[in-house]
């Protein structure tokens, strides 16, 4: 009796000890109930990634709005930073067009441009354009030091009258001073001459004036000084500082009065230098600014200069009665090869680079130090890059007018 009840105890031990294997043991029991649980996991994975995909578009579209608000709350505060940034961006968008359409021109119209050759067969007269402080002197030793080989143009102090009489007010010796110009390049074209000298050379104003006063009787000049370098502007203020902004020679009267004339060339030099130099020229060492207000001033008028200059430049008629060509000045005074070979085509003077080496230009005054404080150096800074700006507009215009076509 005993062993069996001892034998049933170890059985019910066994039983148990059995179960409590099989419920420690999940692998052991059935894989239905872990299934299911399994699927609602994922199924609740899946809905929480959803929402979270949609929370983050939502933040980020919130982002936007915010940003966009804080913009809008910058161009209420800002008005005039809002205009300039459209403005800039209209500006640049018509530049671009403008491009487009001299290159869409450039390849229907042209395969390459005009190239000026030594010895054409054409007699040069040739106007060197720039602004004051760019080395209009330079040129005058290089004339002077040609001797008999370049000659002083009539034309160019008429031409000076002409400009006069129109920022002078002074329009009843308009027509005589382009008659006498026409007269003058007749005469000078059947001359033996290799090269005349437009301007900076000098030596013809007398003779100008008595021929304009003779031709109208009566009539007062429109300029009654020297010609001076035909720079842009040309001349301090006369008859006030005030007027120095008028004061701009204009290449397309002596175009006019060439046009036509055989065996004539009207010649170009568009005489660029850094800005940087110019304004140090005309702000520190010769005092220009002073009279007419300042280093600004005299900055902007140079700039209006160069705006003018580039609007004659587009006027021009085509190659190759008329031809445009750019030198760089601090080339030039260096003695830079490829610049003194180009400057043998222009004057059409053989040993022209010869004869440059021994220019030696009249010196400018030491002047003074220049800015001297940071402001003082931004502004400078930017006076420099407006004046670069508006040179580099007028050389553009020339290299369009070598790509121009006759009509």
């Amino acid at each position: 009796m005993a062993r069996r009840t001892i034998i049933t105890i170890a059985a019910g031990l066994l039983l148990l000890l059995g179960a409590a294997h099989v419920y420690l043991h999940p692998t052991l029991q059935t894989t239905a109930h872990e299934d299911d649980t399994i699927a609602r996991l994922e199924k609740l994975h899946q809905t929480l990634a959803e929402q979270t995909s949609q929370q983050e578009k939502k933040l980020a579209s919130y982002k936007a709005s915010s940003l966009a608000a804080q913009d809008a709350m910058k161009a209420q505060a800002n008005p005039t930073s809002a205009r300039i940034d459209e403005a800039v961006a209209a500006r640049l968008a018509a530049i671009q067009r403008e491009a487009d359409l001299h290159a869409e021109a450039h390849q229907e119209h042209h395969e390459d441009p005009y190239v000026l050759q030594k010895h054409n067969g054409h007699i040069p007269f040739v106007f060197v354009a720039g602004l004051e402080g760019t080395g209009h002197h330079w040129w005058k030793a290089f004339w002077e030091q040609c001797g008999a080989k370049a000659r002083p143009s009539l034309l160019g102090p008429l031409a000076w009258q002409r400009a006069a009489a129109v920022f002078n007010a002074k329009m009843a010796l308009d027509l005589p001073a382009s008659k006498l110009m026409t007269e003058a390049a007749r005469a000078e074209v059947s001359q033996p001459a290799t090269v005349y000298a437009l301007n900076t050379l000098g030596g013809r104003n007398d003779e100008a004036m008595r021929l304009l006063k003779a031709s109208a009787p009566g009539q007062q000049l429109p300029w009654g000084e020297g010609e001076g370098m035909g720079s842009y502007p040309n001349w301090w203020g006369t008859p006030t500082p005030d007027h120095k902004a008028l004061q701009m020679p204009d290449v397309s009267y002596m175009a006019d009065a060439l046009r036509g004339v055989q065996g004539a060339q009207l010649r170009i030099v568009l005489l660029t230098r850094e800005a940087s130099q110019i304004v140090r020229s005309v702000c520190d060492k010769r005092n220009f600014a002073k009279s007419v207000g300042g280093c600004a001033a005299e900055v902007q008028i140079l700039s209006l200069g160069a705006g003018i200059l580039s609007t004659q430049l587009e006027a021009l008629p085509p190659p190759p009665s008329v031809i445009c060509e750019h030198v760089r000045f601090g080339k030039l005074q260096s003695g830079d090869a490829d610049t003194l070979e180009r400057l043998s085509v222009l004057s059409g003077i053989d040993d022209a680079a010869r004869v440059a080496k021994r220019v030696r230009a009249p010196p400018s005054p030491p002047g003074g130090a220049g800015p001297k404080t940071e402001r003082a150096k931004r502004d400078r800074e930017q006076l420099v890059g407006v004046l670069a700006r508006a040179q580099e507009a007028a050389v553009s215009a020339c290299a369009r007018q070598a790509l121009r076509r006759k009509d």
